[in-house]
């Protein structure tokens, strides 16, 4: 995946700026494009895109398929073959990698063509199991889990992280995101600024308030 973008990225830069090398401010320009664009998902969304190309370009050549540019009957036709052996989560994501690839070398990809919609939909139908949902945290355990803090500064932050997280039901990645600046003390509790969060791609930010506790 990495090459096939590199590749594309290669061409695009050909056909802007012709058979003459770009200029120190154009080269920059198309530098700074790039990071961005690099930056557009997270590391770890980036790393299982390569797997999930990876994957369908050693499927497509065992079964003697045409990986690049990739055809929606191609892809209904791997997705009906790893159906069975994988969660629907992990198929969409396939898709979408997919066609991040296919828009990257330049020949987009129709997800929504019914033989990708309806294989997707029929999988779902037949092998689709309800998500299975994690656990919440009851209010004995947050008492163990603060109990079994440390006495020290850094036993305070522990617990302050564990309440705070609990009392505004927050994701760890939220947790570990927050700074002294972004909290804000009023009478009736504090307001946290979450900058970035899971759902929030964009990068908006989000103000939550926790009330004052009882106890």
């Amino acid at each position: 995946m990495v090459d096939s973008v590199t590749e594309a990225r290669k061409r695009q830069i050909a056909r802007l700026d012709g058979a003459r090398p770009p200029t120190a401010r154009k080269a920059m320009a198309l530098a700074k494009s790039k990071a961005y664009q690099d930056g557009a998902d997270a590391e770890a969304t980036l790393r299982a895109y390569a797997a999930d190309v990876a994957n369908f370009h050693a499927w497509c050549t065992k079964y003697g398929f045409t990986a690049m540019p990739a055809m929606p009957e191609t892809v209904g036709a791997y997705l009906a073959a790893a159906g069975e052996g994988y969660a629907m989560p992990t198929l969409r994501r396939r898709v979408a990698a997919i066609a991040r690839a296919c828009g990257v070398a330049g020949h987009p990809l129709d997800t929504k063509h019914p033989a990708i919609r309806e294989t997707l939909r029929g999988i779902s139908r037949k092998h689709g199991t309800p998500a299975r949902r994690a656990a919440a945290l009851t209010t004995a355990e947050v008492r163990k889990l603060c109990r079994a803090c440390g006495t020290g500064i850094a036993g305070a932050r522990d617990r302050a992280l564990f309440l705070l997280g609990f009392a505004g039901a927050l994701r760890r990645s939220e947790l570990i995101g927050l700074n002294v600046e972004h909290v804000t003390w009023t009478d009736e509790g504090l307001k946290l600024l979450i900058e970035r969060s899971k759902t929030d791609k964009q990068g908006d930010g989000a103000e939550i308030a926790i009330p004052c506790g009882k106890a």
